[in-house]
């Protein structure tokens, strides 16, 4: 009887980092679990000895963690149905195997690999429409296996699969499927050395972790022929199954390397948000709602059925992950923004997150619409930090036009008798006050005791006024002055962030010819 808590697992092997579709599986097998109320347990398939490390396993759990996918059993967490590693439960796996040879269901196999592969050959040279391993072994006297022994073989452990045996299975994403038993193998359950093959390990801890749902890649659907064979010979129920589709690149093919990052921990060390990341994963075959795609971690767990996994591969699109981040970013306060992006801002100051944490709101706010990936924002504020080396932009901006030197001198000497607040992080008398930008010319003037960026303009445009030549011509030239490009926050937004002492020393360097 399986057990009436609803228990799913998500089973890596510690061979390398967790990838896309490793951690869309464990996604949706955590999102089951909490739907249904039950456990979600992390289990290590770590057989493969020669190629599990310790670094893959801290670097998947890593992945997990920065996911937000939690587990209630596993490593770091233990459990009543333990050990989570299959490399401590080879005792389990001998013991099983034993009870299967017992029975009938399993035999001894003394081939070597050149014999099996001989085989083959010779049942494809029959066109006998099967070309797996022959099954030389299965029906050995007890004399022949002596004999075996007697040269030194070591046996493996061979399931006895039904020869032809049509079977019509559910599987809670595919639907109602009908497999027969010719088209596969008697496949190796244990080698000599006692540790086990997937299959094998698979559905004896499944049984004694007390599995009851397993959500998997589809390249697992004929493994599930397999295992649910060996449920059947162990007396035991097999768990309900789902075998989801794969994740195609943009062109509609598997996805390889050249196409995504192999390692979760890549994304987070680009700058991209976890809760975005998760968010986009997890549409790669479900979906959440008609009318909108962003939403939380609860709310997904809240509407998320097995069964609504869809059955056709989905494409993985970074620009559309992207473009998720970008929509994370743009419902945060710029105070929100400011704590996340904090440590990709290492050219600043760090006693300024305190000291000036309003002006760095004001900072970042600017740059809201304009950035995806946290790790954008940083080398975007370099011109406020320091003057600025000129991109080729704002060289032409500042050459255009023959008097536009004069008018940065004049514009320096304007704005150095004026009132407008020192530079930061010097003393800004109130600047820090409160966050107004990015400016909007339909927003209201907030009521502040210092310049705003809608009072710099408007002196601003009095001074040009005064000057007789046309506005737009008087912009490009002060702001590449100012930033060393074309692009970036408003004229007047970089005013107000820049001060008074800043904008002076840079607009007389720019109009004499310095960086």
């Amino acid at each position: 009887m399986i057990h009436p808590t609803p228990r799913l697992r998500f089973a890596p092997s510690p061979t390398g980092p967790l990838h896309l579709g490793g951690a869309r599986t464990a996604m949706y097998n955590w999102a089951a679990a909490r739907a249904m109320g039950g456990t979600f347990l992390l289990r290590i398939e770590d057989t493969d000895q020669a190629r599990s490390t310790d670094a893959s396993l801290q670097i998947i759990l890593a992945g997990l963690r920065w996911l937000g996918i939690d587990w209630d059993e596993g490593p770091e967490r233990g459990g009543a149905f333990g050990p989570y590693f299959q490399m401590q439960r080879l005792d389990q796996y001998r013991a099983t195997a034993e009870r299967l040879l017992a029975d009938g269901h399993a035999y001894l196999c003394y081939c070597t690999p050149d014999e099996i592969e001989a085989g083959r050959k010779e049942l494809e040279a029959q066109k006998a429409g099967f070309a797996g391993y022959n099954r030389r072994c299965r029906t050995l006297s007890p004399a022949q296996r002596t004999a075996f022994e007697a040269e030194g073989r070591k046996p493996n452990v061979r399931f006895k699969m039904p020869e032809a045996r049509v079977m019509n299975v559910h599987d809670l994403v595919r639907g109602d499927v009908e497999v027969n038993t010719k088209e596969l193998d008697d496949w190796v359950m244990l080698r000599p050395d006692g540790v086990p093959l997937y299959n094998f390990a698979c559905v004896v801890d499944d049984i004694g972790m007390k599995i009851t749902h397993v959500v998997r890649g589809e390249e697992h659907f004929l493994n599930g022929i397999k295992q649910r064979l060996l449920f059947e010979a162990l007396g035991a129920e097999c768990p309900l199954y789902a075998h989801i589709p794969l994740i195609l690149n943009k062109d509609g093919k598997k996805l390889s390397k050249r196409d995504a990052d192999t390692n979760m921990l890549d994304y987070r060390d680009k700058g991209f948000l976890p809760e975005a990341v998760f968010n986009y994963i997890a549409l790669l075959g479900w979906s959440f709602s008609g009318d909108r795609d962003v939403f939380t971690r609860d709310e997904m767990v809240a509407a998320f059925k097995i069964e609504d996994i869809g059955k056709s591969g989905s494409k993985f699109d970074e620009e559309k992950l992207r473009w998720m981040c970008g929509e994370y970013v743009r419902r945060w306060t710029p105070a929100e923004l400011l704590q996340r992006a904090e440590p990709w801002l290492g050219n600043v100051p760090s006693a300024a997150f305190v000291s000036h944490a309003s002006w760095l709101c004001n900072v970042v706010a600017c740059y809201q619409e304009r950035i995806a990936l946290l790790s954008e924002l940083g080398p975007k504020l370099g011109w406020l930090l320091a003057p600025p080396a000129m991109d080729e932009a704002a060289q032409k901006n500042l050459q255009k036009e023959p008097a536009g030197k004069s008018w940065l001198l004049a514009y320096a000497d304007h704005l150095a008798a004026s009132n407008l607040p020192p530079s930061w992080p010097q003393d800004r008398q109130g600047v820090d006050d409160a966050v107004i930008l990015p400016s909007k010319k339909d927003a209201p003037e907030p009521v502040c005791a210092f310049w705003t960026p809608a009072a710099i303009e408007r002196d601003c445009r009095a001074f040009v006024e005064r000057l007789g030549i046309k506005f737009g011509s008087f912009v490009h030239p002060v702001r590449a002055a100012l930033t060393g490009t074309d692009k970036g926050p408003g004229l007047f937004d970089v005013l107000f962030l820049l001060g008074k002492d800043a904008c002076v020393s840079r607009l007389r360097a720019a109009a004499s010819g310095g960086a």
